[in-house]
């Protein structure tokens, strides 16, 4: 009775067009009234609960730090660098654009925030050198999954607060992955890029490489800082968060980009995205708390005994759903929901914690490519001033190899536990 109060609840929300968080919100209130043998009270020490985590104070000075850097041009440099180091190349600008979301990815930890950055530069040039639209939407939006997975991670972070999984290992283990599936994007534009329109960029000069190298090279050094800082103990995730504003208000105040207006709107943003995610965790928390408390997730357990034993098709099995969830489902939504019902599983089929929370993060945001909402695919294509429709049959390369991708993390422990073993003794 609880769960299908909570289920039509939540259908009926969507319908009305009720914002996701809220939607998950109520319905789990509705939940609970119909349940009837708890008091009202869970919902606010819920609420409080899932927020009050020391960890996930970095979530906002991350998206800080990102908003921070973006603005201060240091998308900018990391782009020239590129451009500079394999523009050359056959295709060149879609190799310069996934090199320089693999480096932003180390900065923002936010596949949307890389995708506009680089995205509002990138597309429009590779337009006006002749490359296909649906070509560039397809590279630009697939080089932005990396930005999740690549440290340091937003939602890694959620991940490993909610698991109590050490985020320096969670980043760690994402950082081979994340490579990995940035070279085979690149690999995959090179194989297309005769169907996408592209050619040849003129070889930048020893110099100009250089110079562009050196411009970006306080912009490389953060994930050094950051990651380097939180495995040798000096500071926290979260006080690593702290670390990446200050340099970037730093860099950006020496490389007199900001102005007090300016800085005024950065805040304003980075509250209004940071309040935002904080409110759908909220929301998710207390659906998923539904969900746990009504034993669904033991049932959910049970049913994937039921059907098999094997680990291996049961982590085929989690592949689909959580691709499918974030067919429909914002990531961070999705994850929250997810988490609590899939994290005995894992246990009971002997994942290890980290290569299954990269693996889980890398099948959740597939879903930003696939329709029927695809969100990246949908502001690259709006970018591109293209429909979303045309890009499809472009999309598909891409989609395939990132699915490839994470079930090779999924069965292949080495890729998210060799750096983690290595580095964490």
């Amino acid at each position: 009775m609880t769960i299908a109060v909570l289920f039509a609840g939540f259908a009926l929300c969507l319908v009305l067009g009720v914002p996701l968080a809220f939607a998950m919100g109520l319905s789990a209130i509705a939940a609970i009234f119909a349940a009837g043998d708890q008091s009202i009270l869970i919902v606010p020490q819920r609420i409080v609960a899932s927020l009050d985590s020391f960890a996930l104070l970095a979530v906002p000075l991350f998206i800080l730090a990102g908003e921070l850097m973006n603005s201060s041009g240091i998308t900018q440099r990391i782009v020239a660098f590129s451009r500079a180091a394999i523009g050359h190349l056959k295709g060149g600008l879609a190799q310069a654009n996934i090199l320089s979301n693999m480096f932003l990815a180390a900065l923002s930890g936010s596949s949307l925030a890389d995708l506009s950055a680089i995205g509002s530069m990138m597309i429009p040039a590779m337009t006006r050198e002749g490359y296909k639209k649906s070509y560039s939407v397809a590279v630009t939006s697939c080089a932005a999954l990396m930005a999740p997975i690549i440290p340091p991670s937003i939602i890694a972070v959620i991940y490993g607060s909610m698991t109590g999984i050490s985020i320096g290992a969670m980043f760690l283990g994402g950082a081979l992955p994340g490579i990995m599936a940035g070279i085979g994007i690149m690999v995959l534009a090179r194989a297309l890029a005769a169907r996408g329109g592209a050619g040849a960029q003129p070889r930048a000069t020893r110099r100009e490489l250089v110079q562009s190298g050196g411009a970006a090279l306080p912009a490389l050094l953060v994930p050094v800082i950051i990651v380097g800082g939180i495995l040798s103990g000096i500071f926290t995730p979260t006080e690593a968060g702290a670390v990446a504003v200050a340099y970037a208000a730093l860099y950006g105040i020496l490389a007199k980009r900001y102005t007090l207006k300016g800085g005024y709107a950065l805040l304003l943003s980075a509250g209004v995205t940071a309040g935002s995610a904080l409110i759908i965790l909220a929301g998710a928390s207390l659906f998923s708390y539904v969900l746990v408390a009504s034993g669904f997730a033991q049932a959910t357990l049970n049913g994937f005994v039921s059907i098999t034993e094997n680990p291996h098709i049961a982590l085929f099995l989690i592949f689909i759903l959580l691709v499918l969830l974030g067919m429909f489902v914002e990531t961070v939504s999705a994850l929250i929901l997810v988490v609590p019902i899939l994290t005995p599983i894992a246990q009971f089929y002997g994942y290890d914690g980290v290569q299954f929370g990269v693996f889980t993060l890398m099948s959740l945001v597939l879903g930003g490519l696939t329709p029927p909402v695809g969100i990246l695919a949908m502001v690259a294509s709006r970018i591109a001033d293209i429909e979303y429709t045309k890009t499809f049959g472009m999309l598909t390369p891409f989609i395939l190899w990132w699915a490839f991708a994470t079930l090779t993390v999924g069965y292949v422990p080495f890729l998210t536990g060799w750096l983690p073993s290595l580095v964490l003794q």
